[in-house]
């Protein structure tokens, strides 16, 4: 059986601003680094085979931060979706052609793809091409971003396109698998529990895609 951690990086300002936020290689904020922190209490005692982590700096931060001394396997199929010319910006902020893009990822998150950057079914085939390239047996975990273990959740339970629900990803949150013989059991999907001694470590509203 492969036990398989799926694990979201800590807060950065960005997320806190709201800003689209993409592939750019933002560092944590402070409640950020705290959040990898308490991560890090969170993971002590569980060993694992290998540790993936994407190569933007907000994942490699947070990895060092909850796992220190843990050799880290950066994966650039593990980065977050890249929305192009708009990272950077408040969706309040676009004007002309960007922000007729904009609106029409709000209403198309699967097929839409800004200038320069990803849509959903792009993200999707890494995410999922990355899922397939593991071991069958094992214990892995890959600190990560929101958009990807969107999307192999949504490849594993056999989401359709038109489904009007949706996973949550927090910062720092936890998402636990067992897969065997084609199989995949959900053991916990965004276990926050490390972050709840104290109230503001946990963001109120997360954005469907960070």
């Amino acid at each position: 059986m492969l036990e398989l951690w799926l694990i979201r990086h800590g807060e950065t300002d960005w997320n806190r601003e709201g800003r689209i936020q993409g592939q750019q290689h933002n560092p944590l904020s402070a409640l950020g680094e705290l959040q990898a922190r308490r991560l890090g209490g969170r993971l002590m005692g569980e060993r694992f085979d290998i540790v993936y982590c994407s190569d933007l700096r907000r994942a490699v931060q947070t990895a060092e931060l909850a796992l220190p001394g843990v050799p880290l396997t950066l994966d650039e199929r593990l980065r977050e979706i890249s929305r192009g010319t708009l990272e950077g910006h408040l969706g309040a902020e676009l004007v002309g052609e960007a922000k007729d893009v904009y609106a029409q990822m709000q209403r198309d998150l699967i097929n839409v793809r800004p200038p320069q950057g990803e849509n959903y079914r792009d993200l999707s085939v890494r995410a999922v091409a990355w899922l397939e390239s593991l071991p069958a047996r094992g214990k892995v975990a890959a600190v990560t971003h929101g958009g990807v273990i969107y999307a192999l959740l949504h490849h594993i339970v056999g989401a359709h396109e038109g489904a009007t629900w949706r996973f949550t990803a927090s910062n720092a949150g936890i998402t636990r698998l067992h897969i065997h013989n084609g199989r995949t059991t959900l053991v916990s999907v965004n276990d926050t529990a490390h972050l709840e001694p104290q109230a503001d470590l946990r963001v109120a509203r997360q954005p469907l895609v960070t």
